[in-house]
């Protein structure tokens, strides 16, 4: 089963992602963590893919389309995974549809602007000491 969550950055896209991995045995998939595990391996897409994240641009398009192609083709993948954070333009989208990729569930999590906002500055954290 191929899952998409769609939801604000903090309206519990990850923690519901985890329950529904666990429930039905697939693996989450976040383009966030794709990104972020490629630059800390210093991998080519993630060398390309820090050039704009120091920046604070957005990686292209193509870049995590590349790296969602090469994830989703890993053997755990095989019965299905949570999409978390893709597609989040019209392009991703319909590279999700030219890969053959059939999304059998869309779940959108719907969340009050003020719960956000409570969970999301609840998670800053210092970069110098860590607290």
């Amino acid at each position: 089963m191929n899952v998409i969550l769609f939801g604000a950055p903090g309206a519990g896209k990850g923690t519901q992602a985890s329950i529904i991995s666990e429930r039905l045995g697939i693996p989450t998939i976040s383009t966030g963590n794709i990104i972020r595990e490629a630059i800390a391996n210093g991998t080519k897409a993630g060398l390309d893919a820090k050039k704009y994240t120091d920046r604070g641009e957005l990686v292209p398009d193509s870049a995590v389309i590349a790296m969602l192609k090469e994830r989703i083709a890993k053997p755990d993948c095989a019965d299905g995974y949570i999409l978390d954070g893709f597609p989040r333009t019209i392009a991703q989208a319909e590279a999700l549809s030219d890969m053959g990729v059939s999304i059998d569930k869309v779940l959108s999590l719907e969340i009050r602007d003020e719960a956000i906002e409570k969970r999301m500055t609840g998670r800053r954290v210092c970069p110098k000491c860590r607290s």
